[in-house]
């Protein structure tokens, strides 16, 4: 596990940082098609790392704009995974998936599933000096199960150019984690940030994207990635890495919210694919 020092070092980060931009590929062959449940699943990536501009925004309106490397980091943060989302967008159009950008003002338009801890942190960060403990491990979290979902997608699909792309990803998400996991350990030595962390992750964490593309669509992702043995052991792995930070040695969220998710996707959540809102559009094109 990367050590992480404190304050931020801007500098060796970007050194180590270059924004993973859909030039950097050759898009001339392709590749095999996939189906339609891969599709769906990268289609539900690209919306995540689009939504990060909106997890910036919530993250900055709590106590740790005040955190000079914190907030250096986010800047960071946020422009690598801008282009992770286009660089997906990218590829889904090499699949031939028509991608109108409406779909993720639609998204950042739908009130999420999570407003009640986000106005929970900013009504309590400002009472404690603990709380950027709680978004630092929420990060480490998210960010692990990131990259986890991304070696999974390469597992299943075997697709060359896909590959290429995501391990070129998972190299910003690796970085991205370090930087969460490390703050998470040094913020969650005092016993209150301990105690907060885990009454907060208990009550509220969901898999990553769930509170943005809901629940049904979560569940179909994670019954593609996570399914088969090698899915639930890449679960028990995060969990197992998680539980290694000060006081979340109980954590096991990871396996007990992804393993045996439905593969299925909720009518409602297919109102959710690519194109425009004509119905002909959708239906089209893949369920995405």
């Amino acid at each position: 596990m990367a050590n992480i020092e404190s304050p931020f070092d801007l500098n060796r980060y970007l050194k180590a940082s270059g924004a993973t931009k859909p030039d950097l590929f050759d898009w001339s062959d392709p590749g095999p098609a996939l189906d339609d449940d891969a599709l769906y699943c990268l289609g539900y990536m690209m919306d995540i790392e689009s939504h990060t501009i909106i997890y910036l925004r919530e993250l900055l309106s709590t106590a740790v704009v005040r955190e000079p490397d914190i907030t250096a980091f986010l800047a960071c943060w946020a422009y690598e995974e801008f282009f992770h989302s286009e660089t997906l967008k990218r590829f889904l159009a090499s699949q031939n998936v028509t991608i109108d950008d409406r779909r993720f003002a639609d998204l950042r338009r739908q009130p999420p599933s999570d407003r009640i801890i986000t106005a929970l942190a900013r009504f309590v960060s400002p009472m404690t000096r603990h709380f950027p403990a709680v978004h630092m491990t929420w990060g480490a979290i998210n960010e692990l199960s990131t990259l986890t979902g991304y070696q999974a997608m390469i597992r299943r699909t075997r697709h060359p150019l896909l590959t290429t792309i995501l391990n070129r990803i998972i190299k910003d998400e690796r970085r991205h984690f370090a930087f969460y996991f490390g703050q998470a350990r040094r913020r969650l030595e005092p016993r209150a940030a301990r105690l907060m962390t885990s009454f907060l992750l208990r009550r509220f964490w969901a898999p990553v994207g769930s509170p943005v593309r809901g629940v049904a669509a979560a569940d179909r992702v994670c019954g593609y990635l996570f399914s088969d043995p090698e899915g639930v052991a890449s679960l028990q792995a995060l969990d197992t890495v998680i539980a290694g930070l000060p006081g979340l040695e109980w954590f096991n969220l990871a396996s007990r919210h992804c393993t045996g998710a439905s593969a299925p996707a909720a009518a409602a959540d297919r109102a959710l694919r690519f194109g425009s809102s004509d119905l002909q559009t959708w239906q089209n094109s893949p369920t995405i």
